[in-house]
């Protein structure tokens, strides 16, 4: 863990904190339809915070655990699109 990795991404985690709380919101309250969008804009939040703290604190098991995330993220915005589909 290199300071100068460290001091580049708290900074950037600071902000993705902050568009995340939006995104939580939306997605916790709401309509079906912005429920959706709440959970298409934060899987990819989440899966940038994993990849800046692999490389800020050189944990490679973390790019493994944003992999996953940004695939299960994905699949579960189109069930969830697909399911929103049928009841409209």
């Amino acid at each position: 863990m290199t300071t100068d990795a460290v001091n580049t991404a708290v900074p950037a985690l600071a902000l993705m904190a902050g568009a995340l709380l939006p995104a939580l919101l939306a997605m916790l309250r709401g309509r079906p339809a912005t429920r959706l969008a709440g959970l298409i804009v934060t899987g990819p939040l989440v899966t940038l915070v994993l990849v800046l703290l692999a490389a800020a604190y050189g944990r490679p098991a973390y790019l493994d655990v944003a992999l996953v995330l940004a695939l299960l993220s994905f699949a579960g915005s189109l069930v969830f699109a697909r399911f929103l589909s049928r009841t409209l």
